[in-house]
């Protein structure tokens, strides 16, 4: 699905493409996830890594850039770099290099991102604090509000926004989604989805305190008025406005 002339959403992955900048760009990765949980008394499949390399993979045989953006949150644990973590990101990095053929890795450090410093040079990545201006694309992951008032478009994630709809048993599930939107000031705005394969999302039309998330959405952002456009079979689907889905009786 094209969101303008230069900004693609790819069908049916929490992904995106800038052709003028040729990269993919994804966020809330959540590398070492199982590790981690493990550690705190729950064990789930090793499932993630493999999701997102396989994710990944797609994508850059469909539209062959030359490199990508990782709009924060990498990793998931705070106060460490725990060595599931450590594992996952040089195994990840290795695959974007040397499997995919990436000319740069860029990340946008987000709030779980504590510690990562460590790993830029041995990983030889490009490491931005919070936010980076590209060109008319001003990238930042979004538990704080950008500081720069420059880019025509800014491109977040930390959200994790999802849509929450009811099957015919009566079961909720979450879709995933994009939202887009506007700001008060009129530049355009992208929020991602998360690429973790277990972080269902918050369900921006059924759950409260969004803004106690994301300040942005106190300050400078109507989340009613943005469109979600969710994430389908190879295909992403436009569900119309988060106020208008609030609106359904359920």
């Amino acid at each position: 699905m094209r969101i303008s002339d230069d900004v693609e959403i790819l069908d049916g992955m929490p992904v995106l493409y800038i052709k003028s900048l040729s990269i993919i760009v994804c966020t809330d990765l959540h590398l070492g996830y199982e590790g981690v949980t493990a550690d705190k008394g729950t064990f789930l499949p090793k499932a993630n890594l493999r999701h997102i390399k396989e994710t990944i993979k797609r994508a850059v045989e469909l539209k062959r850039p030359k490199g990508i953006i990782v709009d924060g949150d990498i990793k998931n644990e705070f106060s460490q770099v725990h060595v599931e973590e450590f594992n996952e990101t040089h195994e990840f990095v290795n695959f974007l290099r040397n499997e995919m053929g990436l000319e740069s890795i860029i990340l946008i450090k987000g709030n779980h991102d504590n510690y990562i410093e460590r790993l830029k040079e041995p990983f030889r990545m490009q490491l931005y604090t919070q936010e980076a201006l590209m060109d008319d694309y001003l990238f930042f992951h979004g538990e704080e509000l950008p500081s720069s008032k420059e880019g025509k478009m800014l491109i977040m994630g930390h959200v994790h926004p999802s849509i929450a709809i009811y099957n015919k048993l009566g079961v909720k599930e979450k879709l995933k989604c994009f939202l887009k939107g506007k700001l008060k000031d009129g530049r355009d705005i992208l929020i991602l989805p998360a690429m973790n394969y277990f972080a269902e999302g918050f369900s921006v039309n059924m759950e409260k305190g969004i803004g106690d998330l994301a300040p942005i959405f106190r300050k400078m952002l109507d989340v009613d008025s943005m469109e979600a456009l969710c994430i389908g079979e190879d295909e992403i689907l436009d569900f119309g406005s988060v106020g208008q889905l609030r609106n359904i009786e359920l």
